[in-house]
C-alpha cells in the first residue's frame, strides 16, 4: 500500500540523521567567520557585483577553501540573503524586497507575512504576481507600492493603535503591494489530493483550495499499481515552470478510497508530516532497555516507594508523566512533592533515540490515536509512572508557609512506587464526595486545600483565567464519532494544573539564578492594536470593558463574562489576540501566567524542551554530568521546538475539529423522518453573507448564510453600520451577542465548514 512515511520524507524533507550529517562539519566556525566576512563585503557601499571566482579572489580564499565559499553562498542564496544578476554577479537583498511566507486566499489574491515579525506588516500579493509560488512557500516579494493610513483611523484615540495602523495601510485602505520575486522553500511537500484519470492523461486534485486545482503526474515516476480513481493519493510537486502551466508533480502514496476506515485522519497525518513509525534502529535501542530497574539504578537516589505518591490523569492516558505528594508539616506548612518521570536516564543526548525525539519535539494527540515523541516501551512502559511498579524520577520537593508563599525547594533524583492511579473523573468524584475509609479522601482535600491557595495568589498576581471546557470526539473502533463529550476544568484539573505550574516555576528561577543556558517558555505582551481589534468584539458583544493595555482590566472582563454565553467565544477571541507563547534561550518571562520565571519540566515523555531543562537541572544541582545545549545553539533548538509544537497542535486541533463536524454530519443523516436536532448557540459576528455563529453546547463554530435566516415578507437588509441584519414584516434583528436556536443546514467535510439555518420560533 505504498511507502512508510519516513520513506516520503526522502521526496519531502531530509531526515533526522541527514539533518545532523548536513549541518555538522570540522569547519563550522571557519565557515561561520568567512560567511561573516563575506557579508561585510557584500554590505560595502563601494561594493561592485562580482561572481563566485572573482568574490573568492577578492576575499583572499585559498584554493583549498573555494569550495565552502561556493557552499556559503548557495546557502545564502537558498536562504534569500544574497541573489545572482546577470553574468553570475551576486548581489545582497535588501531595499524594496521582503522575504516571508505567502498565504494565499480563496479568490487567489495573496499575503506575505515577513519572517520574525508580527502580520501588521503584511504585502498584498494580486493574483496575477503571485508567479509560481504555493500556499505556504517561503518567498522573495518586491515591494511595488508603499503605503499609509486609511481615514478610519482618524477616530482612533489610542496614539500607539493609530500608530501602527497607519504603517500598515495605503491612504485608500489597502496594504502595501508587491510581487513574488522567486520561491525559496516549498512548504507543499505532501499535498493530499484525489487522483483522477482522463484516456492517458493523470492528474491530482488537491483538497485545499488555495492550493492548484491540477497537478500533472509525471509519467516517467507512475507507481507499478496505479491508485484507481478517486483514490486518496500524497503527492510531491516536483516542479512548476509557469503559472500558465500546471505543476508537476509524482504519487508518494496511495492512500485508497475516501470511505476507508481512518483514511480522513491519516490525511491530516501526512499533510501535517507526522511520522507514523519509528525507525527500526530507533525501536531497537529503546527495546535494548531491561524492563527492570537494577539496583545500581536505584543506589544513588532518594528512595520514595513507600510513600503515597499518586498520579491524576485522563481517562484513556497511558504515558503518565508526573505524580505528586502534599503533605502538612507541624508547624502549619505545606511540602510538595512534584515527581517527573526521569526520561533523561534513558535518553541519552546524541543517541538515535536522542535524534528522534528531537526530530518529532514532541507527541502529537489526534482524535483516533497517539502519535509519540519516543517509542512505546519508554513512553508507555519504563517511563510512564505506572501504579505498583518501580519507577525512576527528577522531584522537585517544595515548601510552602500557610499562605502558599513559596519558601524553599530541592531537587533530587528518585525511585518511586506510585501507590494510586485516579482519572480526573474519579478525583473529582472523591474531592466532592470525601470516603473517610479512603485514605487517599483526605491526601486530595490536603493537595487541594494548597492548590486553592496557589491559585489564588496567581491570580492575585495579574494571571489570567483563560480556563475553558473542551470538547472531545469520542469515536467507535472504525473511526466514526458517536458523542461529543465536554471535559470541565474542574478542581481535579485545577489541583494538577497549579502544581505542575509550581515545579515548572520553580526549576526556572533555580536555572536562571545559576546562570545555565536553557530553554525557556515564554509568552510576550500583547500588541495594543490586537487588544483594540479584540475591545471591538467585545463591545459587539454589549460588554463595558475598560484599557485592554492593563492586565487588571483583562481579568475583570473575564470575570463579568463568566457563566455568560458568550464565554468562550470571548475568551477564544483574547487568545487570538495574544501572541503565541513558545521556546526561547531568553528568559523573559510568561505575560498570561503572570510569571517571571517559566519553563517546561513536568512532560518529558511527550516534550523534548521538558528533556533538555531536565538534563541542564541536572547539572546545575550536580544530580549527574551530561551534555547540555550551548547558548549559541539553543536559538535554533527552541525555534525548532516551537515550530513542531505549532504543527501538532495545527493537526491535533484540525482531526477534533473534523470528528466534531462529521458527529454534527451523522446526527443530521440519522435523523431520517425524525425532526433534525436543534443546537442552542450565539451570534458573534455578522457580516454581509450572513451570521458567524457558535453552538454553546459544543463551542463549534459555523455560518448561518443570509438565505437560512428566518422569512420575513419585506426581506431583509445587512445595516453594515451597526454589524447587523433587519428584516421588515415582521420586523426582525439579528446582531452579535443575540442568542439563537439553529438546526445543521450542510456540512462539507473537506472544507472543514458547516452552515446552519435558524429555527423560527
Amino acid at each position: 500500500m505504498g511507502l512508510s512515511l519516513h520513506i516520503i520524507h526522502l521526496y519531502i524533507s531530509i531526515t533526522p540523521n541527514q539533518k545532523k550529517k548536513n549541518s555538522s562539519s570540522t569547519g563550522g566556525r571557519k565557515n561561520e567567520k568567512l560567511k561573516e566576512q563575506l557579508l561585510k563585503f557584500l554590505n560595502d557601499p563601494s561594493y561592485r557585483p562580482l561572481n563566485k571566482s572573482e568574490l573568492a579572489r577578492a576575499l583572499e580564499v585559498t584554493p583549498k577553501r573555494r569550495q565552502q565559499l561556493r557552499q556559503i553562498i548557495a546557502d545564502m542564496e537558498s536562504e534569500g540573503t544574497i541573489r545572482k544578476i546577470k553574468k553570475g554577479r551576486y548581489v545582497k537583498r535588501g531595499g524594496a524586497e521582503m522575504i516571508g511566507i505567502i498565504q494565499f486566499h480563496t479568490h487567489g489574491n495573496a499575503f506575505v507575512d515577513p519572517e520574525n515579525s508580527n502580520k501588521d506588516s503584511s504585502l498584498f500579493i494580486p493574483k496575477d504576481a503571485t508567479g509560481t509560488a504555493l500556499h505556504g512557500d517561503k518567498v522573495v516579494a518586491k515591494i511595488m507600492t508603499r503605503g499609509s493610513s486609511p481615514q478610519s483611523t482618524k477616530n482612533i484615540k489610542n496614539t500607539q493603535t493609530k500608530e501602527r495602523l497607519e504603517q500598515r495601510f495605503s491612504d485608500s485602505g489597502k496594504l502595501p503591494e508587491g510581487q513574488v520575486i522567486k520561491v525559496l522553500e516549498r512548504k507543499n511537500g505532501a499535498i493530499i489530493a484525489t487522483y483522477q484519470r482522463k484516456g492517458k492523461f493523470v492528474y491530482a486534485q488537491p483538497d485545499n483550495p488555495l492550493l492548484p486545482a491540477t497537478i500533472e503526474l509525471d509519467p516517467e515516476k507512475l507507481p507499478a499499481k496505479l491508485p484507481e480513481p478517486r483514490n486518496k493519493v500524497v503527492i510531491a510537486i516536483t516542479d512548476w515552470i509557469s503559472r500558465k502551466a500546471n505543476p508537476r508533480g509524482h504519487i508518494v502514496k496511495d492512500l485508497g478510497p475516501l470511505d476507508t476506515p481512518g483514511i480522513d485522519i491519516l490525511q491530516i497525518i501526512y499533510a501535517h508530516k507526522l511520522s507514523l513509525k519509528f525507525p527500526e534502529e530507533v525501536t531497537k535501542e529503546a527495546n535494548n532497555f531491561s524492563d527492570r530497574i537494577s539496583e545500581e539504578d536505584i543506589q544513588s537516589r532518594e528512595d520514595w516507594r513507600k510513600r503515597p505518591v499518586f498520579t491524576i490523569d485522563p481517562d484513556d492516558a497511558r504515558d503518565f508523566d508526573d505524580a505528586i505528594l502534599v503533605e502538612k508539616t507541624k508547624d502549619g506548612n505545606w511540602e510538595l512533592a512534584v515527581h517527573i518521570a526521569d526520561v533523561a536516564h534513558y535518553v541519552r543526548p546524541k543517541s538515535l533515540l536522542d535524534k528522534e525525539a528531537y526530530y518529532r519535539g514532541n507527541s502529537t494527540y489526534l482524535a483516533d490515536r497517539v502519535i509519540p515523541m519516543l517509542p512505546e516501551k519508554l513512553s508507555n512502559g519504563l517511563c510512564s509512572l505506572v501504579p505498583e511498579k518501580d519507577r525512576l524520577t527528577h522531584a522537585a520537593v517544595m515548601q510552602f508557609n500557610k499562605n502558599g508563599t513559596p519558601k524553599s525547594v530541592r531537587f533530587c533524583k528518585a525511585v518511586i512506587n506510585s501507590a494510586r492511579r485516579f482519572t480526573y473523573k474519579e478525583a473529582y468524584a472523591l474531592m466532592q464526595k470525601p470516603d473517610p475509609q479512603n485514605p487517599f479522601s483526605q491526601r486530595l482535600s490536603t493537595a487541594w486545600e494548597l492548590a486553592k491557595k496557589l491559585r489564588e495568589r496567581r491570580f492575585k498576581s495579574g494571571a489570567l483565567e483563560l480556563d475553558m471546557p473542551e470538547v472531545r470526539a469520542v469515536l467507535d473502533k472504525n473511526g466514526k464519532t458517536i458523542r461529543l463529550e465536554k471535559t470541565e476544568n474542574d478542581e481535579s484539573h485545577q489541583l494538577i494544573e497549579e502544581f505542575m505550574l509550581a515545579a515548572n516555576e520553580a526549576v526556572a528561577k533555580h536555572i536562571k539564578e545559576k546562570m545555565k543556558p536553557s530553554v525557556y517558555r515564554i509568552h510576550e505582551d500583547p500588541d495594543s492594536d490586537k487588544l483594540f481589534e479584540f475591545r471591538q468584539l467585545v463591545l459587539n458583544y454589549g460588554f463595558k470593558v475598560g484599557d485592554l493595555d492593563s492586565p487588571n482590566a483583562i481579568q475583570s472582563l473575564l470575570k463579568s463574562v463568566q457563566g455568560r454565553p458568550e464565554e468562550h467565544a470571548i475568551k477564544v477571541g483574547l487568545l487570538k489576540s495574544m501572541k503565541r507563547a513558545t521556546y526561547s534561550e531568553e528568559p523573559i518571562g510568561h505575560y498570561g501566567l503572570s510569571k517571571t520565571n517559566y519553563t517546561h519540566f513536568t512532560s518529558p515523555i511527550r516534550r523534548y524542551a521538558d528533556l533538555i531543562v531536565h538534563r541542564v537541572l541536572a547539572s546545575v544541582t550536580g544530580a549527574i554530568s551530561t551534555k547540555t545545549p550551548k547558548l549559541t545553539e539553543l536559538n535554533g533548538i527552541s525555534k525548532h521546538l516551537s515550530d513542531t509544537e505549532r504543527n501538532s497542535a495545527s493537526a491535533e486541533m484540525e482531526s477534533q475539529k473534523l470528528k466534531q463536524l462529521e458527529f454534527l454530519w451523522l446526527e443530521t443523516k440519522g435523523s431520517g423522518d425524525s425532526p433534525t436536532p436543534t443546537h442552542p448557540a450565539i451570534i458573534h459576528n455578522v457580516r454581509r453573507k450572513g451570521l458567524f455563529i457558535e453552538l454553546t453546547d459544543h463551542f463549534i463554530k459555523g455560518l448561518v448564510p443570509e438565505h437560512a435566516l428566518p422569512h420575513c415578507r419585506g426581506g431583509y437588509w445587512f445595516d453594515g453600520s451597526m454589524s447587523r441584519f433587519v428584516g421588515s414584516k415582521p420586523k426582525r434583528i439579528f446582531e452579535a451577542g443575540q442568542e439563537i436556536l439553529v438546526t445543521v443546514d450542510r456540512v462539507d467535510l473537506d472544507q472543514r465548514l458547516v452552515d446552519f439555518k435558524i429555527v423560527d420560533n
